[in-house]
């Protein structure tokens, strides 16, 4: 070989080397990335998909097509981790969220710093992708036996077979009705409220923890929010329906993970909740609860006392009877 042409390999190898393992890491980097998206994608559908979507529009939550974009990435995974510290921090972009849809707090949902990177990286994936078709309602009208009164709209999904490996389709974006006994009734929802009829799994009455002004008075608990108007809060039939069927807050998850809704109780529930909307809030009377209170603790214990006076002498006769012996 002569010197000019080893001159011309030597200048060549750098090149010969540079590029497969450029061409290598590049291909790692698309890999990782794409295993990161398929795990995103399970977290996203157990712990998302219930408020929000990628390109089909504002559910309870807004839409997080191109998200990634418009938000700092290092905001984006706080958020998700812990939103409710940022909320209570006063973030300027979290209160103006929380305004945005309705004062309904994002929850803390127990998602990791990993895990919500994975989420980010599914939703970037996603929102490269040409939007599917999603869920549209179609009217259906359905009446209560006793008023004849429009209810609710039943809506029509549309889905794609699941191919080999995909991720199972989350159990909220299946049609609500399951059979034709399932028909949405306003009388069966508010029974299921009021706890005069039982859910099927054993789950608490909704009344237990909420109020509407439907029921009036004292009729319902106050630790969770007034549910008159929460079929507008939620966005309707689809948004309520999610949420029910998902249970993404934390007090609901502890009580209904294991003792699930029926898609026909929460057709029932949808119902009830579709007529309420139309009443106005009703806020707590504080001076009402107090004064309630405070007679209820005070008639027991006149009734004490009027107890004690009544049969004081008894156990006291026996006693002297028995010292007696």
């Amino acid at each position: 070989m002569t010197i000019s042409g080893f001159l011309r390999f030597r200048a060549k190898v750098p090149k010969m080397v540079f590029l497969p393992i450029g061409s290598l890491m590049i291909w790692l980097l698309c890999l990782s990335h794409s295993v990161q998206a398929s795990e995103g994608e399970q977290a996203y559908q157990l712990k998302c998909m219930a408020c929000h979507t990628i390109g089909g529009g504002k559910l309870v939550g807004p839409d997080l097509k191109g998200v990634n974009a418009l938000r700092d990435h290092d905001w984006l995974v706080r958020w998700t981790v812990a939103p409710d510290k940022m909320l209570a921090e006063g973030d300027a972009l979290a209160k103006q969220l929380l305004q945005e849809y309705n004062n309904i707090p994002m929850p803390n949902l127990g998602v990791s710093e990993a895990e919500a990177k994975s989420i980010l990286a599914y939703i970037e994936a996603k929102s490269g992708e040409v939007s599917e078709p999603t869920t549209s309602p179609q009217p259906v009208p359905t009446s209560s036996p006793e008023s004849g009164d429009e209810l609710v709209t039943k809506p029509t999904t549309l889905s794609k077979p699941a191919s080999a490996g995909q991720v199972k389709e989350a159990p909220w974006k299946k049609p609500v009705l399951t059979s034709s006994d399932d028909t949405p009734n306003f009388d069966i929802g508010r029974a299921l409220y009021l706890g005069q009829r039982s859910f099927t799994n054993g789950g608490t009455a909704c009344i237990t923890c909420h109020r509407n002004t439907d029921i009036g008075g004292l009729g319902g608990g106050t630790l969770g929010p007034d549910l008159t108007k929460v079929y507008s809060r939620y966005g309707g039939n689809i948004g309520l329906t999610s949420v029910l069927l998902s249970t993404p807050f934390p007090t609901m998850r502890g009580v209904f993970v294991k003792k699930p809704l029926l898609d026909s109780e929460v057709a029932h529930l949808n119902a009830y909740f579709a007529e309420t909307v139309s009443l106005e809030e009703e806020p707590v009377n504080v001076v009402f609860l107090v004064i309630g209170i405070g007679m209820g603790i005070a008639g027991f214990i006149i009734l004490y006392i009027l107890m004690h006076l009544i049969w004081k002498d008894r156990l006291t006769d026996v006693r002297i009877a028995l010292v007696g012996r």
